[in-house]
């Protein structure tokens, strides 16, 4: 039965992006992140919050609530509408009911910004806010050690506090001197490409009405954040997107997003483009 889906899923991706990709062939570094950007620029932003939608399955007035439930859903195919939410770091499903708006339990969950809003676009205004390509549904205890670190390997670990008060491993680190956060391995792979993603689709130029975004750069080794559009670490990075495989959830995610704001990832469909812009700076000698 998991090999079928597995299959089908492939199959409905090859269908979504089929011609999506046109122009990439033969090209490398630069060139090839400008072709992408130029494919994935410009996607239909969603309200973070829109006032009075209550309903997350009647999909009207969607919000980045509603969206996640939909992109993140854990339900059944035959049970779509089942209120079950697959969380970004840990093997765990969470309750719509759960989702962190005011009551902050242990056992909530939150709007994880893969890439933290604080590193450049602090605003809602600004549309890397509310792009669902780095938006997850996260355990609130995880969210919020990582913070604003950028990505490492390596560091003290991070627990994560049940709703009965009792505290047990995550799987992830945190390295404050290193200013650095580890997450599962689970999330490990879908995490880098999603920070490629923000990064070949905010570029120079963007930072224009309606997009209001700066040139997001991700860059070798993390340092203090100092509200830089900027986040590390480039080579981990790429370490984790070649050793964590793109998985059949991160397939029909990227299927789903596509129909909600209009765009792709690139490094889901392809994920070698990775290589094909960044690898060259992180060859080891």
């Amino acid at each position: 039965m998991l090999r079928s889906l597995f299959v089908f899923f492939m199959l409905c991706s090859a269908y979504a992006s089929a011609g999506y990709y046109d122009g990439t062939e033969g090209l490398t570094g630069d060139a090839l992140k400008a072709k992408l950007h130029s494919i994935i620029d410009g996607q239909k932003p969603l309200k973070y919050t829109q006032s009075g939608n209550t309903d997350w399955y009647d999909g009207k007035n969607i919000d980045v609530w509603e969206a996640l439930v939909y992109t993140d859903s854990a339900c059944p195919d035959d049970k779509p509408k089942c209120g079950l939410v697959q969380m970004l770091y840990l093997d765990d499903v969470r309750n719509i009911n759960q989702a962190n708006r005011g009551k902050s339990k242990d056992d909530a969950w939150d709007r994880e910004h893969v890439w933290p809003k604080s590193r450049g676009f602090a605003k809602q205004s600004q549309d890397g806010y509310t792009d669902l390509h780095h938006l997850r549904p996260a355990d609130r205890n995880l969210n919020g050690a990582h913070s604003n670190y950028g990505y490492g390997m390596g560091g003290e670990p991070v627990y994560d506090e049940l709703a009965d008060g009792s505290k047990v491993l995550s799987g992830a680190y945190l390295d404050k001197r290193k200013q650095s956060f580890e997450p599962t391995d689970r999330a490990k792979g879908q995490i880098a490409r999603m920070v490629f993603y923000m990064a070949a689709r905010y570029e120079t130029g963007d930072n224009a009405s309606p997009e209001n975004m700066p040139d997001l750069i991700i860059t070798k080794g993390n340092d203090k954040q100092s509200g830089q559009p900027s986040i590390g670490d480039l080579c981990t990075l790429v370490a984790w997107n070649d050793t964590f495989p793109v998985t059949a959830f991160e397939k029909r995610r990227n299927d789903r997003v596509q129909e909600l704001q209009g765009s792709r990832n690139p490094f889901i469909d392809h994920p070698e483009f990775v290589d094909g812009i960044w690898g060259n700076e992180c060859q080891t000698k």
